[in-house]
């Protein structure tokens, strides 16, 4: 997706000497019924631009499968669209290394990344918003919502977005779901078994009637 440079520029000039690197414009069909919001690209996605393509988007792509879905199906983006990352200690081989770790994003970050989403949202205009971790679903509910009381649920809602200098309301409502981030499986395997049974409810709510 091609967004308007003004926009672009705002939330670069906004982030100038954050630990950031790479930039993602979101990937998938642009007229999709569902949108799946992640939380920021990681190593291998900020060298190819490609959403979901490391480890993780092994996991997505179960998903995917399991709602009888493929990536062309959907539209997939994320919260911050650099790669947020800290220098970090490792020994690969023994020696120690100093080498770029993935983050979390900042709240600065996040309101910096803001317009990009929002403009994403109106621009796609999904039916159901997937938000793929705490990160994404607190950006669109608000910072109250947990994804442990909230995954597996869908509820009509409008969402968060950036007017001027504070989060407000949107008009527009959509079906918002939430599930645990692909990468979660890696540190809780057994969430598996919880995520399969929220796949079960989102594809139940995928059908309009």
């Amino acid at each position: 997706m091609k967004f308007p440079a003004k926009i672009i520029e705002q939330c670069q000039s906004a982030l100038e000497g954050h630990q950031l690197e790479g930039f993602l414009t979101g990937a998938g069909n642009e007229d999709a019924d569902i949108m799946l919001i992640g939380e920021a690209p990681g190593e291998k996605e900020a060298k190819t631009g490609e959403p979901f393509c490391g480890r993780s988007g092994k996991v997505l792509d179960s998903y995917l499968t399991a709602l009888g879905l493929t990536r062309k199906d959907v539209y997939i983006t994320s919260v911050v669209r650099s790669r947020p990352y800290k220098w970090g200690e490792r020994r690969p081989k023994g020696e120690p290394v100093m080498k770029k770790i993935n983050r979390k994003p900042t709240e600065q970050e996040i309101f910096a990344h803001a317009p990009l989403l929002d403009y994403q949202i109106a621009t796609v205009r999904p039916r159901i918003i997937v938000c793929l971790g705490g990160v994404a679903l607190k950006r669109l509910l608000g910072k109250q919502v947990k994804i442990s009381m909230m995954h597996g649920n869908i509820q009509r809602s409008p969402v968060k977005r950036r007017e001027n200098d504070a989060y407000q309301w949107s008009k527009a409502t959509y079906d918002v779901c939430a599930l645990y981030h692909p990468a979660a499986v890696f540190y809780n395997p057994s969430l598996r078994e919880v995520i399969d049974e929220d796949l079960k409810v989102l594809k139940r709510g995928m059908d309009p009637a």
